[in-house]
């Protein structure tokens, strides 16, 4: 099986490499560092069947990372391994056409069993990630906190992702490239999308989804 690790860190692309070594001998394995790297061995190699992907790559996500590694290989299956936070991004890349998600932080067995489930065509999902999504109070709760988050556009997901992590108004706005106003702009229109009154209760939100 042919399988491309895309991640823009050298040391986790060695990484997933030498681990993926450690499971077959019989993976031919591919690297690319950004998005337009990975699209083009993807144009060139149409055996390739998996990619293994960080989401975060270059210091940015990609609100159409999926889209555009389905146009360069529309059967190519996708599993994201990434440090972001699996309550907020798994879902939309799920739902955008990706086959998993998985954390960095997991376990090498559960990371090995995410890859087996993906490379088979299946679809990949952490035990927590789907326990999420059972009732916690009631189920027009948990679909209220799904359809809240689905509202949300890439640029304020983004947003809520780095105020889940603790970030300041002026370390998001100097990381994005914006404004200090349009970050709290945007902050505010978080609030009232995830019904939420602040910050608190957005993490706290965050949290249970």
């Amino acid at each position: 099986m042919k399988i491309l690790i895309i991640d823009d860190q050298t040391l986790l692309r060695t990484g997933m490499r030498l681990f993926l070594g450690s499971l077959s001998d019989h993976y031919e394995l591919f690297e690319a560092a950004n998005l337009g790297a990975a699209v083009a061995i993807l144009g060139k190699d149409p055996c390739i069947e998996l990619v293994i992907s960080e989401i975060k790559i270059d210091g940015s996500i990609s609100p159409n990372i999926v889209e555009m590694l389905k146009t360069a290989r529309p059967d190519v299956s996708i599993l994201f391994y990434s440090g972001l936070a699996e309550r907020l991004y798994a879902l939309p890349v799920l739902r955008a056409g990706a086959d998993g998600f998985i954390m960095k932080h997991a376990k090498t067995r559960e990371l090995a069993r995410a890859i087996s489930v993906v490379a088979s065509g299946g679809k990949y999902m952490s035990v927590e990630l789907q326990a999420s999504f059972l009732p916690k109070i009631d189920a027009g709760q948990q679909m209220e906190e799904i359809e809240s988050l689905d509202r949300l556009s890439d640029r304020e997901r983004t947003i809520m992702g780095q105020v889940a992590q603790g970030k300041s108004t002026k370390e998001i706005a100097y990381s994005l490239n914006l404004k200090c106003n349009t970050v709290s702009t945007y902050k505010k229109r978080i609030y009232k999308k995830m019904n939420v009154a602040d910050k608190f209760e957005l993490l706290h939100k965050a949290v249970i989804f």
